[in-house]
């Protein structure tokens, strides 16, 4: 019984395969401006595109260096695991790219 029922498994298995087009025929000349048509639009803008950069301020990037700086103080330190430190190095990151 388990091998008739493996077989006829294996026998509908490939009925609901898709038909995929082959990666090696040639595009129809209305494919291809669709194709392009819709990278194009993709190129344009979407909803899922990066920000643009923002320039640097090197007065705020200064600033939060030296904030970075007073918070952590030096290597080795307690204060170097601290919220504040952690802060500062977050704003230090923002601010200074």
């Amino acid at each position: 019984m388990r091998h008739a029922l493996l077989v006829v498994l294996l026998a509908v298995a490939p009925c609901g395969a898709q038909d995929v087009p082959d990666p090696g025929r040639r595009l129809s000349e209305a494919e291809q401006h669709t194709d392009a048509e819709r990278q194009a639009a993709e190129k344009r803008s979407g909803p899922f595109d990066p920000p643009p950069k923002p320039r640097r301020d090197s007065q705020a990037c200064e600033g939060a260096r030296f904030n970075y700086q007073m918070s952590c103080r030096a290597v080795g330190m307690q204060s170097q695991h601290s919220r504040a430190c952690a802060e500062a190095y977050a704003i230090y990151r923002q601010n200074c790219p």
